[in-house]
């Protein structure tokens, strides 16, 4: 099946296309040679416009048509498609020379750029009405976040506000005035609005009919596809023998909504709750369970939504209506006093600008005079809101009006539903086209990348787990097979690795082996290990490690987990606050000091560590290797602290990390990028609040720089448009965290119905069945889209492909993994295996890191004669830091950490090795003390009041409450101890002890929340080690 006549139909610039071309097949390239073509005719290289998605794919088909016209200099290449490149750059400069463009010399007349970048260039060039904007920055991330919050936070405040303050007690009432929750459930709908502010307040949008209207026609279009597709299936003997089993008359439903509850008795009737056939419906006919698709049809009839919608409901969809109207009020009020903005914002003004229901705009009209030509990569994932700016910018073509429109791209790749890309667009402009243009429909089918093996090994893979039709709305996209254009054939090219559960450590070993087999065998190969989250990578990067092999992990590592940031972050923090303890002790740490244990705890005796360091009295104590030490530090930063508010801060910190011998010398090419990128935040930050606060959002979101390296470690979303000659997939066993549910879902249908609902109040035990029916359809979109995430990773590799996963307890694959994709083909290869699960092995804590030579002079001090007699309890230091990762595992609720996560967060703290094992096996006793024991379902029990963590000021001091949360009308604080009776202490003296040592602590807290709360306080203590619930009887009013 060959692809070549598809390929030059491509190239007839005088009509339009939409071009389906799968993972390998050239795509870039096509899109350059008509891109290529198209300058080679135009009046001005203005007219042809190229648009994609992110900034590196702008750049890297800039990069092609660059190189394209600088390579027309030399010969003529002798393969056959870069021969075509070669002749349309050719015609190209050829034009440029003709109209004295220049392009080689003046680049940025080639108009190839973003979606984003084309609104920013219609908002930042022309106002709404008079055409003069002014300019506004692009909120960072961590900002956005902030301005979401702040929209949030500003709307609540005006619960006492005439027009606005009964909704928001109402909808606030309505979340049992779990205030968290409010900010939390608005923030995410600020961050989506873009998704329902045209829908939400179009006219009747909750109108109780037009809800009915679209809730029937969703019941409708489901029985329309059910009904024959039993008939198919489910003959008149069967129902006759259905009939004779039950004693009483059974037979083919119509179609019609009014036999809606026939469906759904026939559905109980054959299928258990898990969605399987009945034992007893199987002997009627045989072959059911091979009849998936009818199974699935029959069990979503109970996820269809509710017909009838109840005037509460409409109420509180009206109030939040109100409120989240608010909520973007304050939102763009904010962004107009900082002058900055968002993408969304961006989008939403420049659609404004292009036009609305009242006509076409000056813009729209400016940019289809200039623009003739639009090129479009990646189009399956373009976004609902980009879909519109699309639209709106070629509202005015006419088919044969010398306009043309080239879209590119492969529906089986769209995986940025978390960008909001809605595949179902692709589909949609293939069968009915966009604004007036139907463009042809061309399938490119040949694959350049993969061996013939591999290449075939997918198409057998994907056309059993694709689905068999197409659906707009739930995301689903048929498979198209594809043709290897190697003839090369290669044995085991595909090698699957099965694993048994809590096999992390054996199978990042397994990995290891293949990345040093491979670079034996292929020494200049690109090897690349690509995972579904980056947590997934953590144990193979320490076998890496381990192994001394050099990686190059790519947006994998946060920067703020970096060491050298965190020391970095440290110092900062020491600097600004003087008197924070623990900064300071970390800055001791630190390699350019290296304090051990025993000087540490000295200096921490007093209040500001700072003022110790040059407290004689107390260097006379210290060894003296950490008395020098710690005297360098001090001369290192007397000057920085004295000179505060003199200089700019980030001048400071320059200076203090020279002092200290974080030079450019003394430093890895990456520890000074990472160097220069803290300086760079701290600079930024200077700029609008110098806080921890505001320098903490600035990292978020950053990775840390990577050395380059033949081995490569990614996320499958990163190894989009690449390829490697060996792929290597781990952890397919593994499935992603769930989706958060909205304040209201909703969907608008093919005929611009739209359905919505709210989420339960925190009355009510379920959401209604329109919601569920909402999510179900947000599930299904999620189930497809795992399936193209699997062909996106398998499609990276040239000849080797190698798959690893590990099934579950009960020896199946979890349901939303990868691997439950590919277990049909699998199954066989977990018999007998090794179930053993990892011991702990191997696992060292980091030695002290601490610079061999101090660079800043001395100041000597006199020795001290005496010995100095010290001995300390480290025995209390462990079990504070022991003490404090429980209470990390209680405060996400995270009661099956793996071994190999604790014993990393162990080595983290400085756990010493032959600690290791002892202090995990206590951590492991007291989170299986607490999910075994009979008050833990009480204790953490799912409640919208719940706090963990929860911080009150009060009396000027901060009090932290490890978990509150109100039950039956009374606010209960719990405190959490890991202390544990002494040796052959009796339970009840241990609980008295517990009540005497805690209780004046406990009723602080009481009485502290007493004044904020009006519900009763009562406290308890919760002791895994036994377990016990200790109650404070004297905090009980």
């Amino acid at each position: 099946m060959n692809d070549q006549s598809q390929r030059a139909e491509a190239l007839d610039i005088n009509r339009s296309f939409i071009v389906q071309a799968p993972a390998g097949s050239g795509k870039t390239e096509l899109l350059t040679q008509r891109y290529l073509k198209l300058l080679s005719t135009c009046s001005e290289p203005e007219n042809v416009m190229a648009m994609t998605f992110t900034n590196k794919a702008v750049d890297e088909l800039t990069e092609r048509v660059l190189s394209s016209l600088e390579s027309s200099n030399h010969p003529r290449p002798e393969r056959a498609h870069k021969q075509i490149t070669y002749d349309l750059a050719l015609a190209v400069m050829r034009r440029s020379d003709e109209k004295n463009w220049q392009l080689l010399q003046n680049p940025k007349r080639l108009k190839i750029l973003t979606i984003d970048g084309l609104d920013s260039l219609i908002v930042n060039r022309y106002s709404l009405e008079s055409q003069l904007v002014p300019r506004q920055i692009m909120a960072e991330a961590w900002q956005r976040d902030d301005a979401y919050r702040y929209a949030a936070e500003q709307t609540l405040l005006m619960i006492d506000d005439a027009q606005y303050g009964e909704a928001i007690a109402q909808l606030l009432l309505y979340l049992d005035n779990n205030i968290e929750k409010f900010y939390s459930l608005s923030t995410k709908m600020l961050i989506k609005r873009n998704q329902w502010l045209t829908h939400l307040y179009r006219d009747g949008v909750l109108n109780p009919q037009a809800l009915k209207d679209s809730a029937k026609m969703i019941v409708k279009e489901h029985l329309a596809i059910l009904q024959p597709l039993t008939k198919t299936h489910l003959d008149d003997e069967f129902f006759g023998l259905l009939s004779a089993r039950e004693g009483r008359q059974y037979t083919l439903p119509t179609a019609d909504y009014s036999d809606l509850e026939a469906w759904q008795l026939i559905a109980d009737l054959c299928l258990t709750k898990s969605g399987t056939w009945r034992k007893a419906v199987n002997k009627l006919k045989t072959d059911l369970s091979e009849q998936v698709a009818l199974g699935e049809a029959l069990q979503q009839l109970g996820q269809l939504p509710d017909i009838n919608f109840s005037q509460a409901q409409i109420d509180i969809l009206a109030v939040i209506a109100k409120v989240l109207k608010l909520c973007v009020a304050q939102l763009k009020v904010y962004f107009e006093t900082q002058q900055a903005q968002d993408f969304i914002e961006v989008s939403l003004n420049a659609n404004e600008a292009l036009g609305g229901q009242s006509g076409v705009s000056d813009i729209a009209l400016f940019l289809d005079y200039k623009v003739q030509h639009l090129l479009i990569d990646e189009f399956q994932d373009t976004s609902a809101s980009q879909f519109n700016t699309i639209q709106k910018l070629i509202e005015q073509w006419q088919e044969n009006d010398n306009k043309t429109l080239f879209l590119v791209g492969d529906p089986m790749q769209s995986i940025y539903r978390f960008r909001e890309a809605q595949v179902g667009l692709f589909l949609q402009v293939k069968s009915k086209g966009i604004a007036n243009i139907k463009p042809k429909s061309l399938l490119l089918t040949t694959n350049f990348r993969s061996s013939k093996s591999i290449v075939e090994s997918n198409n057998a893979f994907f056309q059993r787990i694709f689905p068999q039709q197409n659906n707009l709305y739930q995301g689903a996209v048929c498979y198209s097979p594809s043709q290897a254009n190697s003839i090369k054939e290669s044995e085991n090219s595909v090698v699957f690795h099965a694993f048994a559960p809590q096999q992390s450590l054996r199978e990042a070993q397994r990995v290891s082996d293949i990345v040093q087999t491979t670079l034996a065998n292929k020494t200049n190969g690109t090897i690349a290990i690509l995972v579904r989250s980056r947590p997934h990578l953590q144990a193979i990067m320490q076998q890496l490690t381990q192994d001394n092999i050099a990686f190059e992990s790519i947006e994998i590592m946060k920067l703020e987990n970096h060491l050298l940031i965190r020391d970095l972050f440290s110092l900062t923090k020491a600097l600004l606050h003087l008197g924070d303890k623990l900064a300071w002790l970390s800055v001791l740490r630190a390699p350019w000091c290296g304090l051990v244990l025993e000087d540490l705890l000295l200096l921490s005796e007093g209040d500001i560590i700072y003022q110790q360091l040059s407290n004689e009295n107390i260097l006379a104590k210290m060894s003296q290797e950490g008395r020098t030490r710690a005297t360098h530090l001090h001369h290192c930063l007397q000057t920085v602290i004295d000179n505060q508010g003199r200089f700019d801060f980030v001048e400071l910190l320059s200076y203090a990390l020279n002092q200290l011998g974080l030079t450019e010398d003394a430093l890895s090419s990456t520890e000074v990028a990472i160097k220069e990128d803290f300086l760079q935040i701290i600079f930024n930050c200077e700029q609008q609040s110098l806080d921890i606060k505001t320098i903490k959002g600035a990292m978020k979101g950053l990775y840390a720089p990577s050395d380059t390296a033949q081995v490569k470690l990614m996320t499958i979303h990163q190894s989009k448009g690449l390829e490697f000659d060996t792929v290597i997939m781990p952890g397919l066993g593994k499935s992603p965290r769930s989706n958060d549910s909205p304040i209201v879902h909703m969907r608008e249908f093919s005929n611009q119905s739209l359905l919505l609902a709210p989420i339960k109040s925190a009355s009510e035990a379920d959401n209604s069945n329109t919601y569920q029916y909402l999510k179900f359809i947000e599930l299904q979109q999620d189930k497809f889209e795992t399936m193209r995430l699997l062909y996106v990773a398998m499609t990276r590799a040239r000849s080797e492909l190698h798959l690893l996963g590990a099934v579950g307890k009960n020896g199946k694959a979890s349901k939303n993994s990868l691997l439950n994709l590919l277990m049909p083909f699998y199954q066989n290869n977990f018999e007998n295996i090794d179930t053993e699960s990892d011991e702990l092995q191997h696992l060292e804590a980091p030695l002290l890191q601490r610079f061999k030579h101090l660079k800043a002079p001395i100041k000597h001090h006199q020795e001290v004669g005496e010995e100095v007699i010290y001995q300390q309890n480290f025995e209390r230091l462990f079990k504070s830091i022991l003490g404090t990762l429980v209470h990390e595992y209680y405060e996400y609720e995270l009661f099956n950490p793996s071994e190999i996560n604790i014993a990393n967060r162990l080595i983290e703290v400085g756990i010493a090795p032959n600690d290791i094992s002892t202090y995990q096996t206590f951590i492991l006793r007291l989170l299986n003390n607490t999910k075994n024991d009979n008050q833990f379902e009480w204790l953490f029990k799912k409640r919208d009041s719940t706090q963990n963590e929860a911080k009150f000021l009060v009396d000027g001091r901060v009090i932290v409450i490890d978990r509150l949360f109100i039950d039956e009308g009374v606010l209960w604080v719990i405190d959490f101890k890991t202390a544990e009776p002494a040796e052959g202490e009796p339970l009840a003296q241990f609980i008295k002890r517990q009540q005497t040592q805690h209780a004046k602590q406990l009723l602080f807290y009481q009485q502290a929340l007493s004044e904020i709360y009006s519900h009763p306080v009562r406290c308890a203590l919760y002791c895994p080690s036994v377990p016990v619930l200790i109650e404070i009887e004297a905090c009980t009013p």
